[in-house]
């Protein structure tokens, strides 16, 4: 989020630096640091509350959410007793071992890659109870309701303050804890930064750039985690699936350019998929914007399944017959029937049939237009296509076709949205949204279940900033 700078109060020493599986009670303290602002920080990048629960009303969730029989990212938890304001409940102690394990990644890294020193934040963190009245708000903001659903940074003293109550638990339970790893790690992103950079002239650093660099820094954390290397806490792909679903979902549209924009779906994963592969010199380059060369405009509604089906398709398939014809491939572009026709059926959106017949399930289509959007629909159509042409222009392993066959979608996709006027950036996010839908053992867009959705997302962005000639 983007918050005002100032000067910066005495550190608050980090705990339990030395015996990071310490987990000793302590008393909780509620007191703040005197003399705070509390001018309030913007911060839509983790306000999911609302969108979490109208999904769990509605039955309807965009992404579907994570198994709530999450066995925990934690090797050795930190007792959160330097966090301001904890009840050292579960969620806290989650937290502080979050904190803690980034500021000793950034510790290192930014000497490694930066030549700089760190130091650890000077406010600290703040633990809030949203639904207590009589709570003292963090800083930053003037009410305790400013922070509902929420978890921002306060760059006027330097300091971290979550939503305990409303916004952390949400995330662990739908997501998994992975989600409270990736928005703690973006917080600290942005201290990262502030440390880097201070405080840009005025227009020099537009919001929507300050985020998606904080993205970018959780990244490169998140892969230490990742690769097996802190020692409080792991992640294997799976979880760092459910991760991404929670970052889609509080993305902003599309079309949102307003002051606080925090990047669309695209832009968030992207940022956050480049610090993860390049490590953190990358988030201090230039980004490119999807709104920057979208040419589509706004969404204009979704179309039905009849349209998807009659007018959508045949521009698919021409678009994969030239380029297997182009690359000299063998193409045998698969049929797409109803089920009575194809003399099969399953559950899918496209159950294969045999002979290179597949099935179109109706109603799961229409599912998944109404959950994720047309775009998202049709992406299953086109990665059929895309795993055919996979299939008649590179040889493999099933994996490596599958990767193939997400570029190529990606590529398609891009061409949609930069060369055409019958997609646009609403529709690259609801492409990625089909991407990470579900989880491997359900995924069916590529025909594969052994590739992570990060990697099937790395591809697709891959083809979508390139063209067919870069999925190699």
């Amino acid at each position: 989020m983007y918050v005002p700078t100032g000067p910066r109060r005495d550190r608050v020493p980090r705990a339990n630096r030395a015996e990071p599986d310490s987990r000793t009670s302590t008393t909780a303290r509620s007191r703040t640091p005197s003399g705070r602002s509390v001018r309030k920080a913007r911060c839509r990048v983790v306000s999911l509350l609302p969108v979490v629960l109208l999904a769990v009303l509605s039955g309807c969730t965009a992404i579907r959410s994570a198994s709530t029989s999450d066995p925990g990212v934690v090797r050795h938890a930190v007792a959160p007793s330097f966090v301001f304001g904890t009840d050292s409940s579960a969620v806290d102690e989650l937290a502080a071992t979050v904190v803690t394990d980034a500021q000793d990644y950034w510790e290192g890294e930014f000497r490694r890659v930066f030549g700089r020193d760190w130091h650890d934040l000077d406010g600290g963190f703040f633990s809030v109870d949203t639904t207590d009245e009589n709570a003292t708000p963090p800083p930053c903001s003037a009410d305790v309701a400013e922070l509902t659903g929420n978890a921002y940074y306060c760059a006027s003293v330097d300091a971290i303050a979550w939503d305990r109550a409303a916004m952390l638990p949400v995330l662990r339970d739908h997501y998994g804890q992975s989600a409270v790893v990736l928005v703690l790690a973006h917080e600290i992103g942005h201290a990262v930064a502030h440390r880097l950079d201070g405080e840009p002239a005025s227009g020099e650093r537009s919001p929507l750039r300050i985020e998606t660099t904080a993205d970018c820094y959780a990244g490169s954390y998140v892969r230490r985690v990742v690769d097996g290397d802190s020692r409080r806490l792991r992640m294997d792909s799976a979880e760092l699936d459910a991760a991404l679903r929670a970052l889609i979902n509080f993305a902003d549209p599309a079309a949102r350019r307003v002051a606080d924009a925090h990047g669309t779906a695209y832009e968030r994963t992207g940022a956050f998929q480049d610090g993860y592969t390049n490590g953190p010199r990358t988030c201090t380059t230039g980004r490119e914007f999807s709104g920057e060369w979208s040419t589509g405009g706004g969404s204009r509604g979704n179309r039905d399944v009849t349209t998807l089906l009659r007018d959508r398709v045949p521009p698919a398939r021409q678009f994969f017959d030239e380029l297997v014809e182009r690359r000299g491939g063998r193409w045998d572009p698969p049929k797409l029937l109803e089920p009575e026709a194809a003399g099969c059926a399953g559950a899918a959106i496209l159950t294969e049939c045999g002979g290179n017949v597949l099935a179109v399930n109706r109603e799961r289509l229409r599912r998944s237009i109404y959950e994720l959007g047309d775009q998202a629909a049709e992406t299953s159509l086109i990665g059929a296509f895309a795993t055919a042409a996979a299939r008649g222009t590179a040889s493999g392993t099933p994996e490596r076709r599958g990767i193939r066959a997400a570029c190529l979608t990606g590529a398609y996709t891009g061409h949609l949205v930069r060369d055409t006027d019958r997609a646009s950036g609403s529709d690259l996010n609801e492409a990625i949204r089909a991407v990470l839908a579900g989880d491997a053992a359900r995924r069916e867009v590529f025909g594969t279940s052994t590739a992570s959705g990060f990697e099937e997302l790395r591809a697709f962005r891959a083809g979508v900033s390139g063209t067919a000639k870069s999925c190699s």
